[in-house]
């Protein structure tokens, strides 16, 4: 890719535009994908093809997602235009749910270089498509990234970490230095692996979302307090011990199969 082509753009703060430019860590993400002909994939702000180029290489045909209309029109010009499929749109707003209703067969392979102000929620929205993911990657910055894979007893731990890790197992790829990208952010970054635990239902889904969500914020709300004075509008103390659960431990020590166990008693209770 020539560098005068990100020199002569004028990055937009509010879409979060730190393109990724180092070709070695690029090449790296895509041995590590290892993407095949017939992969279904979506890409989430394709920026100037720093990795989509690269994998129009292996596969037929990809879908990308991008808010510029400056660079959808650069897309369309490149010499990828038939393997590409660009639709112009806020990821933030796009309907995945309808996107994927008469592909209910396919799972789709997802990556992106994520915007960092909307990484996070937009991880938790894929949540409710889970159905049809194969697996995803993912550009976070470090913190959040350190979230996303903390364990019990870290003081990153939290709701992201419990909510994620129920759905997905989550694996660090390499991590990238923030030189890496242009304009250079202030933070250095984490690539990241996601692949779907298991299948749920679709209500199922969003019910254990629901639940997992509600519990969580409230277990987390007030970090020094006891689980059961953060969750006493949900469980008696009685209620939390039956569960195998100690009520007089912090959130951050219960571990994400207990946060379960927590969403299923909880729905219980409500039907």
């Amino acid at each position: 890719m020539n560098d005068l082509i990100y020199k002569k753009h004028i990055s937009i703060k509010k879409f979060g535009q730190n393109f990724l430019i180092n070709k070695k860590i690029i090449n790296k993400i895509i041995e590590k994908i290892n993407f095949i002909k017939n992969d279904n994939v979506i890409e989430i702000g394709p920026g100037f093809g720093a990795l989509t180029f690269p994998i129009c290489s292996f596969i037929k045909k990809m879908t990308v997602l991008e808010i510029d209309e400056n660079i959808v029109f650069f897309l369309l010009q490149s010499i990828y235009f038939k393997k590409i499929k660009v639709i112009l749109t806020d990821v933030m707003k796009f309907n995945f749910i309808y996107f994927f209703s008469d592909k209910k067969n396919i799972l789709y392979r997802f990556i992106g270089n994520l915007p960092y102000n909307i990484s996070s929620c937009f991880f938790l929205s894929t949540i409710r498509y889970i159905q049809n993911i194969y697996d995803m990657h993912f550009m976070f910055q470090k913190e959040v990234a350190n979230r996303l894979l903390a364990s019990p007893g870290n003081k990153e731990y939290g709701r992201l970490s419990v909510i994620a890790q129920h759905f997905y197992y989550i694996k660090s790829i390499i991590n990238v230095n923030k030189c890496n990208f242009f304009p250079i952010p202030k933070v250095d970054s984490v690539f990241l692996q996601f692949i779907p635990r298991e299948i749920y239902p679709q209500s199922k889904i969003e019910k254990y979302f629901f639940a997992l969500e509600l519990i969580t914020r409230n277990a987390f709300q007030h970090r020094r307090k006891f689980l059961n004075k953060n969750l006493s509008k949900l469980f008696s103390k009685n209620q939390l011990f039956s569960l195998g659960i100690n009520p007089y431990v912090r959130a951050e020590n219960i571990r994400v199969s207990q946060y379960f166990l927590l969403a299923k008693e909880f729905l219980k209770i409500q039907n």
